[in-house]
């Protein structure tokens, strides 16, 4: 946000921990839903006209990976994806008084055939345990990926090009050009430069903010 020149504040919301398990453990967007939902439910001290949540869900298939309980876990997970192929979705939700919008951002992954020292060494850095899929793509875990198939920006958890177009469509001044954004954040050229459906926001959806 601060990247793209949007003011903004963070509420934390913790019922991802309290939500049943959905229909499809892959599908990131019931979760952002319910997660913008809670904050305007909680409401008060001083919240503002618009609300951003999202959801990053690292899918193998149809399994989902979620961030490792132990070391362990994180080192058996590593080795599953290692030479694979898989997909990061964002789900991404913007509340705006009573109007909700949701999408998705789908990126396509491929992990390196990294070496068992490799795993163990990035594990050891402490780095894997507080990121979905064992890996962080901004950290040391970006060289254990062979190629990222779309916006990097999805695969970290904010998909900024979508985000950005979300923002304006619901009024809000974005100052600085996502792509623009993009690349100063993450050291590369921005894919939505020149294909900006890669970044894209895909099975938008329109509700109510308070819907069951």
């Amino acid at each position: 946000m601060r990247a793209l020149g949007v003011a903004f504040q963070v509420r934390v919301s913790d019922v991802e921990d309290r939500l049943d398990p959905g229909p499809d453990p892959i599908d990131p967007v019931p979760i952002a839903i319910a997660k913008a939902r809670d904050i305007v439910a909680i409401g008060g001290n001083g919240l503002p006209e618009v609300v951003l949540a999202a959801d990053t869900i690292v899918a193998l298939g149809a399994e989902p990976l979620g961030k490792p309980m132990t070391p362990d876990v994180a080192v058996r997970m590593l080795q599953r994806l290692r030479g694979q192929s898989h997909a990061v979705r964002t789900g991404v939700v913007l509340v705006t008084g009573n109007r909700l919008v949701s999408g998705e951002v789908f990126t396509p992954l491929a992990m390196r055939d990294y070496s068992d020292d490799d795993i163990v060494g990035y594990v050891a850095s402490g780095e894997a345990l507080d990121c979905a899929g064992s890996y962080d793509a901004r950290g040391v875990g970006g060289t254990l990926i062979a190629s990222i198939s779309g916006c990097i920006s999805s695969v970290v958890g904010f998909p900024i090009h979508a985000i950005a177009g979300m923002l304006a469509d619901a009024g809000v001044d974005v100052p600085v050009n996502p792509v623009e954004a993009c690349t100063s954040l993450y050291g590369r050229t921005c894919v939505g430069a020149a294909n900006p459906v890669a970044c894209a926001l895909s099975r938008v959806r329109h509700g109510g903010a308070t819907d069951a």
